[in-house]
């Protein structure tokens, strides 16, 4: 974070990535609270030697001694009885002068999973603290619990539930899961053994210690009945909901729990998967072998973010997996952080999977097809088709992601020609209408159909049937 300066005092102002303490008689004890809150969070800079005003500008008092100060810490930080781990490198604790005077600036980044949680004094309840807003809070038991389960190598979806059986497999989702896999790869040597061994082999079923086999939590998450499912996860739930009409409080719904479905995880997918498409105005069409039909980047991407939702969720988290769908932007919530830094899952080549036999069981069906650049996909398929940058978001209460992916054109796209807006509009809905065009780029109709006119003289466009159901061709 640059720090920012105007005569005597510094003009950041404390929130959930910046704290200020005046540490005139000493590091107080306070600093020790928001290092563990920045590291369980999100990262944040302290800055010790800016003292607080009445009218809540902070004041430059400085450090007196900067080398006591800074030894301080570091012997501090390397107590294991005063601090649970160091996640500080050599130069995220530096002195900053300014004026005459000198700050003492300690940069904390976000913890690795496996280091977490953060404690202070030895106590890990009581002494593990989160950052909201401008405030360190002392982290509930839940909280704790949550960030033990993260920290954690073992899959998370591959416990063996020894309270349940195989009786808590829907058959009829197996069956159905099944049937798509061998239409992806009919030649599976899995595609010809008995349901228990297969669900074996996929991760889906284990012996348990008492020789027999049970359901993995994956295989009861995807294969499972709703009210088994949340006897193991109380708070699980699966939320698809469309708004595509101003005023209307919701037009479609597919939600876990109501009775009229399994509720599991790939029955969820299956019926999400086909209606993402109708944000563009063009479901998505599953032809008689259950290939879909005319599939576009655009397509697989959005599924690619309800896959992500799926194999990233945490479900045993405080909220359930949402999809929001309105006109030209799909958002896409879980439960649970990012594993990884977001801008290492936004490069690609590396993955860290809350579920991986989730992920695992979404790959031998075709849906993924590689587990490590999903996001990374789908932000260049965005920039590709010059859309708003997806709009990713973390936050701690309840822990979450939420993804927005918009489908209007970002003016800061290099496609900035009326043509090129057009063309980037029917690449993401080929059925769209001059209207909606008309309406998108803000032009007049007129217009509209003089571009068109000129792009398919020059050959770049084509529009297959009429007026009522033709699409537009990009050549």
């Amino acid at each position: 974070m640059e720090l920012l300066f105007s005569g005597d005092y510094c003009l950041n102002e404390e929130d959930a990535s910046f704290e200020a303490k005046s540490a005139s008689g000493g590091i107080p004890l306070s600093v020790w609270e928001s290092y563990s809150a920045f590291a369980n969070s999100f990262g944040g800079t302290i800055v010790l030697g800016l003292e607080e005003t009445e009218d809540g500008m902070l004041l430059i008092r400085g450090i007196k001694n900067t080398d006591k100060t800074v030894n301080e810490i570091w012997n501090t930080i390397n107590n294991p009885q005063k601090i649970s781990c160091n996640v500080l490198k050599s130069d995220d604790v530096k002195v900053v002068e300014h004026n005459g005077k000198k700050l003492v600036v300690m940069n904390i980044p976000r913890a690795d999973r496996h280091d977490c949680p953060i404690y202070i004094n030895d106590r890990i309840n009581g002494g593990t603290f989160r950052r909201n807003g401008p405030n360190d809070y002392r982290c509930t038991k839940p909280e704790i619990a949550g960030m033990m389960r993260e920290n954690a190598d073992t899959p998370i979806d591959a416990f063996v539930l020894d309270d349940f059986d195989m009786s808590d497999i829907d058959r009829g989702t197996l069956s159905r899961y099944r049937t798509f896999m061998k239409v992806g790869d009919e030649k599976h040597i899995w595609n010809t053994v008995p349901d228990d061994e297969f669900l074996r082999l996929i991760g889906a079923a284990k012996k348990g210690e008492d020789g027999e086999l049970h359901p993995t939590l994956a295989g009861l998450l995807m294969f499972g009945l709703e009210y088994r499912i949340t006897s193991e996860a109380p708070d699980y739930k699966l939320d698809y909901i469309e708004y595509m009409r101003p005023g209307v409080e919701w037009e479609y719904r597919i939600v876990s729990g109501d009775g009229q479905w399994t509720g599991n995880v790939f029955d969820f997918y299956m019926s999400v998967s086909s209606r993402l498409g109708v944000s563009t105005g063009r479901p998505f069409a599953i032809g008689n072998d259950w290939r879909r039909v005319e599939d576009t980047d655009i397509d697989k991407a959005l599924r690619e973010s309800l896959i992500n939702a799926l194999v990233h969720a945490d479900y045993r988290g405080r909220m359930g997996v949402r999809i929001e769908v309105r006109p030209n932007v799909v958002t896409v919530r879980n439960p649970g952080l990012f594993r990884i830094p977001i801008r290492e899952a936004a490069e690609g080549g590396y993955s860290d999977p809350r579920n991986p036999t989730l992920a695992k069981m979404f790959s031998l069906v075709g849906a993924v097809e590689r587990a490590d650049s999903g996001l990374y996909r789908i932000m260049e398929t965005w920039k590709k088709n010059g859309f708003e940058s997806p709009l990713i978001e973390e936050s701690l209460n309840p822990p979450t992601v939420k993804v927005t992916l918009s489908m209007r054109m970002d003016p800061k796209t290099l496609a900035v020609s009326e043509e090129e807006k057009i063309l980037g509009l029917m690449a993401a809905d080929g059925g769209i209408s001059i209207e909606r065009i008309s309406m998108e780029i803000g032009i007049s109709k007129s217009k509209v159909e003089a571009a068109v006119k000129r792009l398919r003289e020059d050959g770049r466009l084509e529009r297959t049937g009429g007026k009522k159901g033709g699409r537009w061709i990009i050549k």
